[in-house]
């Protein structure tokens, strides 16, 4: 019978440093982006940028190429739209996953154009990213972190919406795959076993990008951060503390 409460096979150090790095560039190329998005500016034109700007962070293909969303819409349509622009007071998400030859980054922020307050459900978007990224750990199992997230958004009144989407497992270059990456690595998250709202017996090991959607009737927002979770060390990619998550 196998212990439970053994540590794993430590995740290896060089790939921790560099999907940490990778990390830690997408943040960087969001900080950019988000500094160059000015009123009359339509998602495309974000997305655009965006693509042209991935290159000068060493960037050169996509995990998954950049989703823009005005005004907190409760979907998550991928198509951007070309004729809607941003103004002051706009709420602007964005999602993006820019890859280079070894690793990847797996990004998502919201915020508002202009010096506007932020809605509610940006900032309960954010507080729900945070509690779940500190909920997870070595005990626990993959489903348990979309119960608690479920639980959380409940207790407000609030929902996770229709696709209860809350994360994946995110899958390093290794093996037979590596010529196909990171289209395979894509691809993979698809399988019910390797999405976070499907309970998997076995405990939390390895890269996770954790991603809820939060719905407040026809508004959703939803941020993302990727954790590693490593035996009894959890560690936010790309971040100094766990306080900087959900920040840009």
């Amino acid at each position: 019978m196998t212990d439970a409460s053994a540590s794993p096979t430590r995740f290896p150090a060089d790939l921790a440093a560099s999907f940490d790095d990778a990390q830690r560039r997408t943040i960087a190329l969001f900080r950019e982006v988000k500094a160059g998005v000015a009123p009359g500016m339509t998602e495309k034109d974000i997305v655009d940028l965006m693509e042209a700007r991935a290159g000068g962070h060493g960037f050169d293909r996509w995990f998954h190429r950049p989703h823009v969303r005005f005004n907190a819409p409760r979907r998550m349509p991928h198509l951007p739209d070309d004729e809607h622009k941003a103004r002051a007071g706009t709420v602007v998400e964005i999602d993006a996953g820019p890859a280079d030859a070894e690793s990847y980054g797996d990004f998502g922020t919201a915020f508002v154009l202009g010096d506007g307050p932020e809605p509610d459900i940006v900032q309960q978007s954010r507080a729900l990213l945070q509690a779940c990224c500190g909920f997870a750990s070595r005990w626990k199992c993959t489903g348990e972190v979309f119960v608690y997230a479920e639980a959380w958004a409940r207790n407000r009144t609030l929902s996770l919406g229709d696709s209860n989407s809350v994360g994946h497992v995110c899958f390093p270059k290794l093996g037979r795959t590596a010529p196909f990456w990171p289209k395979l690595a894509r691809a993979a998250i698809v399988a019910r076993r390797h999405q976070i709202q499907w309970f998997n017996h076995r405990r939390m090991h390895g890269l996770y990008a954790i991603q809820p959607r939060l719905v407040s009737g026809p508004n959703g927002c939803g941020f993302e951060e990727m954790i590693l979770i490593d035996g009894d060390e959890k560690r936010v990619l790309g971040r100094d503390s766990l306080e900087e998550l959900g920040t840009l």
